[in-house]
C-alpha cells in the first residue's frame, strides 16, 4: 500500500551524511562556523541559539518585563511560547487573524493595547509572512513596546528577510521538520546592538548540548527519511493498524524536540559544534530555487480546489505551503476518505493552536479559533505525481464540507 506522508523532510541522505561526518570531526573551530554562519545574514546582529525557543525565553530574561506586564500574541501559535511567556510572570493577550490572507485584523492591536502592554509577538503561518505595516501603525505611539517577529514557519533565504528598524528581534528555526532543516538550531536577527551583546552573552553561558545526543538525532532521521517514502510509509502504517497501534501519536512524538514538563532545561542550552557545523553547511548550499518546486506544488494545488475551500492563506501571495491547511466543517469525514486513497491527511498533527482569551477584557480570536478546529493537513509537495495531487483535489472538491 502506497501512502504519501503528511509532510516532506527537508534534507537528503547526503545531507545526514555530512551530519554525521560532522560529528565524528574533533577539529571543528567553534568560533569560525558561527562567525560563517553570521556572514551569511545580510544585515542586523545574528543570534544563534538551539530553538527559536531558545531564544525568545533569554529575550524576555533580558528585558526582565514587570511581573503581570501583558504581552499580545497573533492568534495562533505552539503551547510551549504561550508557557514561556507566562512563566516570565507574564499576561497573554490573543489578537485575531484574517485566515483568508493570514494578516492581522484591522484595529486588532489598538483594541487589545493598554497601559501595561510592552510587547507585541507576530507569528508568520504556515510559510507565508504578514505585512508589518499594520503592526507598526498601530504602536506609532508607543516606541517603548518591543516587536518580535515568530518566522519559525516562514524561512525564505537569508536574503529575503530584511529587518525594520521598528522590529526589536525576528526569529528562524532550522527545526527537524522545517524548511531547510538542519535538525535543530535557530538564528534571530537585531538592529539593536546592545541588546545584541546581552543576549549573545546569555546564549553563550548555556552548557552545550551533547554530540552524542545530536548524532543519535542524526541517525533516527535516517530512518524517518527512509520511513517516508510511500511505500515504506503505508507499510508502517499497516502494520500499527495490524497490532493497534496509534501510528499518528508514534509519529508526533518522533519529530517533537522538547516535552512541556522538562521544558525549560532543555531549551536553556546551546547546539553543539558538530550541528552548528550542520548549519553552516545547510544554510550556505541552499540555492535561491530550494523553496519553488514546493511553491509550485502549493499554487497547483490552490489553484484547482474550490475558491470557496477556506485554504488558510487563499489570498497571501508570499505562502510557500511549509503546510497547506483548510477548513472543513467534516474534517474527519475527508480525512479518511483521502486516507483510504493515499494520502495520509491529519487535523491533529501540529502543535499550532488558537490561543484562547484568559481576561475579561481581551477580546477572543474567534476567526482563529474557527479555522483550527475545523483545520486539515493536506499533503502537498513536489514528490508528488501530478495524478495522484489531482487525485487528491478531486478528493477535496468531492468530499470538504466548506461551509461557513
Amino acid at each position: 500500500m502506497i501512502v504519501y506522508p503528511r509532510k516532506r523532510l527537508d534534507f537528503k541522505y547526503i545531507d545526514l551524511l555530512n551530519a554525521l561526518g560532522y560529528c565524528l570531526n574533533p577539529l571543528l573551530d567553534r568560533n569560525q562556523i558561527s562567525y560563517s554562519i553570521k556572514k551569511l545574514w545580510p544585515n542586523g546582529n545574528v543570534l544563534i541559539g538551539l530553538s527559536v525557543r531558545t531564544i525568545f525565553d533569554a529575550l524576555l530574561s533580558e528585558l526582565n518585563f514587570h511581573k503581570g506586564s501583558e504581552v499580545i500574541m497573533t492568534g495562533i501559535n505552539i503551547p510551549d511560547m504561550v508557557h514561556i511567556v507566562q512563566t516570565h510572570d507574564l499576561k497573554v493577550v490573543p489578537i485575531d487573524l484574517d485566515m483568508s490572507t493570514l494578516q492581522i485584523k484591522p484595529g486588532v492591536i489598538e483594541q487589545a493595547l493598554s497601559d501595561r502592554t510592552v510587547m507585541v509577538v507576530v507569528g508568520h503561518l504556515f510559510g507565508s509572512r504578514m505585512e508589518m505595516d499594520i503592526v507598526y501603525e498601530a504602536l506609532a505611539n508607543r516606541p517603548e513596546i518591543k516587536i518580535v517577529e515568530d518566522s519559525a514557519q516562514a524561512f525564505q533565504g537569508m536574503s529575503q528577510h530584511l529587518l525594520y528598524p521598528r522590529t526589536t528581534i525576528s526569529m528562524f528555526s532550522f527545526g527537524s521538520i522545517k524548511s531547510v532543516s538542519a535538525l535543530g538550531c535557530s538564528v534571530a536577527l537585531t538592529l539593536d546592538h546592545n541588546l545584541y551583546k546581552k543576549l549573545e552573552s546569555r546564549l553563550k553561558d548555556y552548557n552545550k548540548s551533547s554530540r552524542i545526543k545530536f548524532m543519535s538525532k542524526v541517525i533516527k532521521y535516517f530512518f524517518l527519511k527512509t520511513l517516508s517514502f510511500p511505500l515504506f510509509y503505508g507499510m508502517y502504517i499497516f502494520f500499527c493498524r495490524l497490532f493497534r497501534i496509534d501510528y499518528d501519536a508514534l509519529i508526533i512524538s518522533a519529530v517533537r524536540n522538547f516535552k512541556l514538563s522538562d521544558l525549560f532545561r532543555l531549551i536553556r542550552q546551546s547546539p553543539c559544534t558538530s550541528q552548528l557545523q550542520f548549519l553552516k553547511y545547510r544554510l550556505s548550499t541552499m540555492n535561491k530555487n530550494h523553496l519553488l518546486g514546493r511553491i509550485n506544488a502549493g499554487n497547483y494545488v490552490r489553484e484547482r480546489l474550490n475558491r470557496d475551500s477556506n485554504i488558510h492563506g487563499l489570498f497571501n501571495e508570499t505562502h510557500t505551503y511549509w503546510l497547506f491547511p483548510i477548513k472543513s466543517k467534516n474534517k474527519q469525514k475527508i480525512v479518511s476518505k483521502l486516507r483510504s486513497n493515499g494520502f495520509d491527511a491529519t487535523f491533529n498533527s501540529s502543535q499550532l493552536n488558537p490561543i484562547e482569551a484568559t481576561g475579561e477584557n481581551q477580546l477572543t480570536p474567534n476567526e482563529c479559533i474557527t479555522y483550527m478546529v475545523n483545520t486539515v493537513y493536506l499533503p502537498v509537495y513536489e514528490s508528488i505525481p501530478e495524478k495522484k495531487i489531482d487525485t487528491l483535489i478531486s478528493i477535496v472538491n468531492q468530499t470538504a464540507d466548506f461551509q461557513k
